[in-house]
């Protein structure tokens, strides 16, 4: 088997609308038509990547609002992380937050990954990173 390509993430959410606002509001995705499955969500997407979001209350979520950057999380690549951290400090995300803190940004600036890292926390806990397209000189 070859893979060509990710398909989506799907996430399951306590609150589908305040996830719907948060992924349109913070990280820009759009909602996309979605087929009527059992279960309530919605699909949202930004260019080839989609988001599932479902409400299952047998799924699984993090329990602690704390931001661990080796735990399960998805990452998303913006061309200008400047002005992307600049979008989340606009809307209340601060690396001066405490651990628990649903606004809490957790930078790796100069981590050794390639690329500049920062974390966050959707509305029920879920990790995302959110790196530069821009490799760091070293």
């Amino acid at each position: 088997m070859k893979v060509s390509s990710f398909d989506h993430v799907a996430l399951v959410t306590t609150d589908l609308d305040r996830s719907i606002a948060f992924y349109h509001d913070i990280l820009g995705l759009r909602r996309i038509q979605r087929p009527a499955f059992r279960n309530q969500g919605a699909w949202m997407s930004s260019g080839s990547f989609e988001l599932h979001l479902t409400i299952n209350p047998d799924g699984h979520l993090r329990r602690q609002p704390r931001i661990d950057t080796g735990d399960i999380h998805f990452a998303v690549r913006v061309a200008d992380f400047t002005a992307a951290l600049g979008h989340l400090k606009a809307n209340g995300y601060s690396e001066h937050a405490s651990d628990g803190d649903s606004k809490r940004l957790v930078l790796q600036l100069d981590g050794p990954a390639p690329f500049q890292q920062a974390f966050l926390l959707d509305p029920d806990n879920h990790v995302i990173e959110i790196n530069s397209a821009q490799l760091k000189i070293p």
